[in-house]
């Protein structure tokens, strides 16, 4: 799946945390500073259960499949808004995408 940035995520390509953030929930959402770049990130709800869901590192599709089995959302709106949100946390240095092969 390429999303609007131009980034494939397939459903076997493993998505990953980076090291350097550090993060609390608190409500339900998450809080974090990234160490090296100083930044701060509040996640939504569902951003918070992705992060948790990359840690450890999983394929695309199967965190795709958890969520729409906690979510009320349909395959490919899951698949657009995630691959989305994983788009942005790797441009801001928090997760990569490695290849299945």
């Amino acid at each position: 799946m390429m999303d609007s940035t131009g980034l494939v995520i397939d459903d076997e390509a493993i998505v990953a945390r980076r090291a350097g953030m550090i993060d609390s929930q608190i409500e339900g959402e998450l809080v974090g500073l990234h160490i090296e770049s100083g930044n701060c990130y509040g996640f939504n709800a569902t951003a918070t259960r992705i992060w948790m869901l990359i840690e450890p590192p999983a394929a695309f599709g199967s965190v795709c499949a958890a969520l729409c089995e906690e979510f009320e959302v349909d395959a490919q709106t899951c698949r657009n808004e995630t691959s989305l949100l994983i788009a942005d946390l790797v441009r801001e240095g928090l997760a990569e995408i490695k290849s299945s092969t």
